[in-house]
């Protein structure tokens, strides 16, 4: 039985911005570091995150 791989995507004012696992992994960081970094670097603007 294959196992379903989930993703996290960040939203930017509820446009769809990055999928954040794949981010992480390409910029060598770990998906808790990715997200802060996604709101550090957008000040002003919402940053959500959903599990597809």
């Amino acid at each position: 039985m294959k196992r379903k791989q989930k993703k996290i995507w960040a939203y930017l004012d509820g446009e769809k911005l990055v999928e954040v696992i794949q981010a992480a992994l390409d910029n060598n960081m770990t998906v808790d570091e990715c997200k802060k970094t996604l709101i550090k670097e957008n000040p002003g603007h919402e940053v959500t995150f959903k599990v597809v």
